[in-house]
């Protein structure tokens, strides 16, 4: 795991570009090109502009571009500098999604356990990410794993199986990663964390002698905030146990 590097000065031209690409990956999962942002996002700026600040934040290694096309999509750098903008205090949950998880806790359950799992299967199939729970240092439990291998980035092979061992094996991998797990929800993308540079968490620790850990697991291309403010409401409730 490495620390993060020091970020890149941006003009506010490159910033909204930068966020425009991101938003944009996250819901679509598809390159984004200079002509589709001055067409689609009603941009006052020349293609030939917007193509010469896509061609710079990809010098500063924000931006990278599959060679198949001539779009560009976001590095670990570029979300993580995307994450740092956001002013994640003002970030709430939205009626619809605080509406899917008071539905969740309706359920009848027999024990704290049993409790957790339904609250975690709830939060993975509301966010679309897995959900990784540690009850302590006792015994850990996941679910959602299908909803990654559902994304567009992750139906090769070889990488199917290399998620599938870090979340057999995630015990060892949390043995790495705790203590860089803190009361609240924190992002660590690519080389930040320890089960792989695909796959971005969004952790934190909860109950209220902050025993447990909770923590959602997606593509570096997950909905931020989204996933940010369903991470603070689920915390919410797990704290006051």
């Amino acid at each position: 795991m490495k620390e993060n590097k020091k970020e890149k000065l941006l003009n506010e031209r490159q910033e909204r570009l930068l966020k425009l690409v991101v938003e944009t990956h996250i819901e679509t999962a598809e390159p984004v090109g200079s002509k589709f942002l001055v067409k689609q996002a009603g941009l006052n700026w020349s293609e030939a502009t917007v193509r010469n600040d896509l061609r710079a934040l990809e010098e500063v290694g924000y931006l990278t571009h599959p060679h198949t096309s001539a779009g560009r999509v976001p590095t670990a750098a570029g979300y993580r500098h995307y994450i740092n903008s956001m002013n994640l205090n003002s970030v709430k949950i939205s009626d619809k999604d605080e509406k899917k998880v008071e539905e969740i806790l309706t359920g009848d359950t027999q024990d704290f356990e049993s409790g957790v799992r339904t609250l975690a299967k709830g939060l993975a199939q509301i966010s679309g990410e897995a959900i990784v729970y540690s009850f302590g240092s006792d015994k850990v439990y996941y679910t959602g794993l299908s909803n990654l291998f559902g994304k567009k980035e992750f139906t090769q092979p070889e990488l199917v199986v290399n998620i599938s061992d870090v979340f057999d094996n995630c015990e060892e991998y949390l043995d790495e990663f705790e203590d860089m797990i803190i009361d609240n929800p924190r992002f660590f993308l690519g080389e930040e964390q320890p089960f792989g540079e695909d796959l971005s968490v969004l952790a934190t620790r909860v109950r209220k002698d902050k025993s447990d850990m909770l923590m959602i697991v997606g593509g570096n291309r997950m909905d931020y905030k989204r996933n940010y403010a369903l991470m603070q409401k689920i915390s919410e409730i797990l704290n006051s146990l």
